[in-house]
Parts: C-alpha cells; sequence; structure tokens
C-alpha cells in the first residue's frame, strides 16, 4: 500500500486508534509493562512462610523447596513458592539453580554403569 502525503493524517489517526484499542486489550487481561516476578531474600521468605532460618537452610538442602542461588545468596520467586504451598509440598526433590560463570567445568570421565 503506498501512502501519499495528504494520506498521512488520516493514517496516524487510524494507528493512534489501533494503539489505544490494543493497549486497552493488553490492560483488560492483566497484563502490564512492569511485570517482574517478585524476587524474594532468605529473610523475606522467613516472614512470609512464618518458619525459621535453620528450616529453610534444611529444606533447601533437602532440595524440598524451590529456590535459586547466585554468589553465595539464596533467593525465591514468589510465584514458584505460592505454586510449592498449594501442591501441599508433595513433590519431588527440586533442584535448585547455581550459576558461577568464572567455574571451569572438567570432564570427569564417570564410567557408564
Amino acid at each position: 500500500m503506498e501512502l501519499k502525503f495528504e494520506d498521512l493524517p488520516q493514517a496516524v489517526s487510524q494507528l493512534i486508534k489501533q494503539n489505544k484499542l490494543i493497549l486497552n486489550a493488553i490492560h483488560e487481561n492483566g497484563c502490564s509493562e512492569n511485570q517482574t516476578e517478585e524476587v524474594l531474600t532468605l529473610s523475606r521468605i522467613c516472614e512470609l512462610l512464618e518458619l525459621k532460618r535453620q528450616t529453610i537452610y534444611s529444606y533447601v538442602s533437602r532440595g524440598l523447596i524451590p529456590y535459586h542461588k547466585k554468589a553465595g545468596k539464596l533467593y525465591f520467586f514468589r510465584q514458584e513458592i505460592e505454586e510449592w504451598i498449594k501442591l501441599g509440598n508433595k513433590t519431588e526433590k527440586i533442584e535448585g539453580v547455581s550459576f558461577n560463570p568464572r567455574r571451569k567445568f572438567k570432564d570427569r570421565k564417570f564410567k557408564k554403569v
């Protein structure tokens, strides 16, 4: 479609109307531009679950609670914790995510059994 200079005001007004419709649809569906997952620290997760730090550490070491570890600190995503609570802690062990970009991985040459 080829636009002429005379058609630009009408084309711009159509684009503005379409943009408003799209934004309204996004807001109606509950999506927002700044929607980010809430990250909880160890102290915050203790408050939320009303558990002691040692209990949370125990859950993490046994792989019972979803967690993420970065730079030696534990982090929890609120959505993952809420799902974990809804499931009633009946899930299998959960592996935490630990990432160290400086670590060099070596092939340990395990033998297949």
